[in-house]
């Protein structure tokens, strides 16, 4: 056989071969379909109230601080309520005294006083001086850094459970010094709602 041949011969089975390479890569390809469901818009909205009235920025006059005296408490009921479409979870977030500007008397008052907020007390318990009993959310100072153990749930407005009446007791420990006494706060307590 002459050289140009044996050569085109070679040439010919490698060019053959880089062929059936080419020919031997597959493409797989799957698909399917996902019932993503419907998508619900809602909206979120915590309010604070005394059961008749409520907003976004209640006044809890219902807690009066002028007549705390060392040893005494004062107390009054605050409803949470969603008027949302949305079930939420919320939580204390911090409370602040309002006494950045006040005299010496309401600066002690703001630092000896404590707070003690439960749940699941009638709201016609959580008046006057009566001694109340259910789930204990916080106790302690009048703190920023103040907040319950674990969020609590609201269903949707206008359902059962959209609502909270939370017994909030304001006190002056008995060892409180004398110059707390007759000092005013406005004590304000903030919560935070969460979509659930």
């Amino acid at each position: 056989m002459p050289k140009p041949l044996k050569f085109a011969f070679a040439a010919a089975v490698v060019l053959v071969l880089g062929l059936s390479a080419q020919n031997t890569v597959a493409a797989w390809r799957a698909e399917g379909q996902v019932d993503a469901g419907s998508i619900k818009t809602g909206s979120l909205s915590l309010l604070a109230g005394n059961g008749t009235e409520s907003g976004k920025d209640y006044v809890f006059r219902e807690l009066q601080t002028q007549n705390l005296l060392p040893g005494s408490f004062v107390q009054a009921p605050l409803t949470i309520s969603n008027a949302g479409t949305t079930p939420l979870a919320y939580g204390l977030t911090g409370i602040t005294t309002g006494t950045d500007s006040a005299s010496a008397k309401d600066k002690a008052l703001a630092a000896a006083a404590r707070v003690a907020i439960y749940a699941d007390v009638p709201p016609g318990s959580c008046t006057g001086t009566q001694q109340i009993t259910g789930q204990l959310l916080y106790s302690g100072s009048l703190a920023a850094g103040a907040s319950f153990a674990s969020p609590r749930g609201l269903a949707a407005a206008g359902t059962a459970g959209a609502s909270d009446v939370l017994c909030v007791r304001l006190s002056l420990p008995s060892g409180a010094a004398q110059s707390a006494a007759g000092g005013r706060m406005t004590p304000t307590l903030s919560f935070t709602g969460q979509q659930k």
